[in-house]
């Protein structure tokens, strides 16, 4: 099946769209559409059909679904880390008016592919659900943990090639990751975190949140999620009260560490939260409701006569709620560790890592340690421990005592983990897109258009792989 008669549509969120443009007009396929829910952006945007959809439905007393089932429903609001905190019935209501103003778009193009950054919205988990519905592939471009190169995804289950990796180039990228100096691209390399840097943090992103209130009704689209995202009153935003977490961290969680043998010490590495991997990568909605599954795991090791080391995620330090820490450290044997010791060093002190989709659980798998995960693009039955609903979280210190008396062939194990993200990955900078200017797109923006095309190419001609 050829790749260069096909039409392919394109779901572009803020900041993206000119970029999108650009990758579009250089994958190779026959043409391309840009679509967002930003008002006057992209080749077609959904805003005022959406209003339109928005308005006729509220004046039903009783709107009943006809696109989404009522379980499809109420999973999209529990994903969606904005819905969730919204009136019940507008939730509802907004989920069908973006699902019909989406379904005319799939009416009007009959796309061969759909294509966007990973799901992280209600507006994107919708266009999923019905491009499923249609037998349409929607793949997901993300970057992936090898620099410089990106990998296709569906909901977080890696889309994968035929190529084997040759020797030389398994060993070349496991020293990549497994360097004492490895950090993934999107985090910072070096920072400081005090009371001075939570104050600006929380300071800006309030005044942020002000702009955009003012803005959305300026563009007459004061339910768009890019805005409402924003607003300090969702449940899960950081508040000026939480700036006590400057204080939870151990100083001297070193000597605590000493007083456990290394097999005894479980690493906890906390994600972003929310975060698209969490909300739309785990399959299982219980599994979702994160905070209260971190306190129910580490309760479990904590019970089990483990030491507990938890390291918060260093992007999250101004955005971290209090309330999650101050519930860990009430447990027994739970030592909260500086921001700024790095996630490798904390790895080589313990024997155990816990962590749901983060990249912490590929390192410590490749360093040889238990690997305690949900699944993702990285793992695999053999190397890891997979969990998969909230009754399985009890019963984690018991297996990971089992798994330890297993012998590892670490050479294989690499073999396993490195070759699998080879074969989702492929050349091309995601990064492409910070600062891009259609006036005189970088290079690495070309590059990435025509290796991404390349690989959509191979899926279209492989549907079993991206349906």
């Amino acid at each position: 099946m050829n790749f260069n008669n096909k039409h392919t549509l394109i779901f572009a969120i803020h900041r993206t769209v000119s970029w999108w443009h650009f990758l579009g007009k250089n994958l190779g396929c026959a043409s391309s559409t840009v679509l967002t829910d930003l008002r006057g952006e992209g080749d077609i945007s959904v805003v005022d059909d959406f209003y339109n959809e928005l308005k006729r439905m509220r004046k039903r007393p009783d709107p009943a679904f006809t696109l989404l089932t009522e379980t499809q429903v109420a999973d999209v609001i529990a994903r969606c880390r904005v819905l969730r905190w919204l009136e019940p019935d507008l939730a509802r209501a907004m989920i069908e008016a973006m699902a019909f103003s989406l379904d005319r778009v799939l009416d009007r193009l009959n796309p061969d592919v759909v294509l966007s950054l990973p799901i992280d919205r209600y507006p994107t988990d919708v266009l999923d659900r019905l491009a499923q519905a249609r037998g349409i592939p929607y793949v997901q471009l993300t970057a992936s943990i090898f620099p410089g190169m990106s990998m296709l995804l569906q909901r977080g289950k890696l889309l994968l090639s035929d190529f084997e990796p040759p020797s030389d180039l398994l060993r070349e990228k496991l020293n990549e990751l497994t360097a004492p100096s490895f950090v993934p691209s999107y985090v910072p390399k070096k920072s400081t975190y005090t009371t001075a840097k939570f104050v600006r943090t929380l300071g800006y992103f309030q005044l942020r949140a002000l702009a955009f209130k003012a803005i959305s009704y300026i563009k007459r689209d004061p339910l768009n999620l890019h805005y409402l995202d924003a607003q300090p009153n969702l449940g899960h935003k950081c508040r000026w009260r939480d700036i006590r977490v400057v204080r939870f961290a151990s100083t001297d969680w070193q000597d605590k560490l000493r007083s456990f043998p290394q097999d005894k010490r479980v690493l906890f590495g906390l994600q972003l939260f929310p975060e698209a991997s969490i909300d739309y990568w785990i399959d299982s909605v219980e599994l979702i409701d994160h905070e209260s599954l971190i306190v129910d795991a580490v309760t479990a090791f904590s019970r089990a006569g483990f030491l507990v080391l938890v390291k918060d995620h260093p992007l999250q330090f101004g955005f971290r709620q209090a309330e999650l820490l101050e519930r860990l450290l009430a447990l027994p044997n739970v030592v909260i560790v500086p921001y700024d010791v790095p996630g490798n060093k904390l790895l080589e002190m313990v024997d155990i890592n816990f962590t749901c989709t983060g990249t912490l659980g590929m390192q410590a798998a490749l360093m040889g340690k238990t690997s305690v995960v949900t699944d993702s693009y990285y793992t695999n039955e053999k190397d890891f421990i997979l969990f998969r609903n909230r009754e399985e979280v009890h019963g984690l210190p018991a297996r990971v005592m089992a798994d330890r008396q297993q012998m590892v062939n670490l050479e294989k194990r690499h073999e396993r983990i490195v070759c699998q993200v080879l074969q989702g990955s492929f050349d091309g900078d995601l990064f492409s897109f910070k600062n891009f200017d259609p006036s005189k797109p970088a290079q690495a923006a070309l590059q990435l258009g025509q290796a991404l095309g390349k690989r959509l190419a191979e899926l279209i001609a492989s549907p079993n792989d991206a349906s």
